[in-house]
């Protein structure tokens, strides 16, 4: 069966929620939300379940039939994490917004000297359908969803485990950082190709 990709209706966000819940609950940067494995799959749920979404963001979705397979959300023309304060102070009171900020402002500083950009994230795949190539459809997908506008350049950020599936996928690294947890996060960029047909990464690192 062929998947098909297109917008994701936003009445069935919450069986996309719960896919990416599946998708990164056992994610080494998750630890730090629960001891407890049980307590942790939980608290990732709602998590992705009560994600917002911003007026400049799309979630593609692969679907196998009329069957939520994968996501990948875009932001076309601004990016969350740029606007980010490096100087707020963290929650208190709510262990997972605590570690959600000290994540979102590691990824924060990933973004320092990039040019303006969209962003591509999260990207998620049902656990049991990896590696049947829909997680590559989607992120060519929601590339070209995020190029086609201005600015043209596009960031991502992921695990170090993932580095190089991005890289298959024309992104190039500029950078590492830990959280204050200790886990590693890559960040990438994307480029527009030039005439010649050779992306644009002028100033990666």
């Amino acid at each position: 069966m062929e998947v098909a990709i297109h917008e994701l209706p936003p009445e069935r966000w919450p069986e996309a929620g719960r896919l990416a819940g599946r998708a990164f609950w056992t994610e080494d940067y998750m630890a730090p939300l629960a001891d407890d494995e049980l307590e942790r799959f939980a608290v990732v749920q709602d998590l992705y379940l009560r994600m917002e979404t911003s007026a400049t963001s799309t979630t593609l979705a692969a679907f196998a039939g009329d069957h939520v397979v994968g996501i990948a959300a875009v932001e076309q023309g601004s990016c969350f994490f740029c606007t980010l304060d490096p100087t707020a102070e963290p929650p208190t009171g709510d262990r997972t917004a605590e570690v959600m900020h000290g994540v979102d402002l590691a990824i924060h500083t990933l973004h320092d000297g990039l040019p303006p950009h969209a962003n591509i994230g999260p990207v998620a795949v049902e656990p049991a359908l990896q590696g049947k190539r829909i997680g590559g459809a989607l992120v060519d997908a929601a590339y070209d969803l995020a190029a086609a506008d201005r600015p043209a350049t596009v960031s991502l950020d992921c695990d170090p485990r993932l580095q190089t599936f991005y890289e298959r996928h024309g992104f190039t690294p500029v950078g590492r950082v830990r959280d204050p947890w200790g886990y590693a996060i890559v960040g990438l960029r994307r480029d527009p190709a030039d005439p010649a047909g050779r992306e644009a990464n002028q100033g990666a690192g």
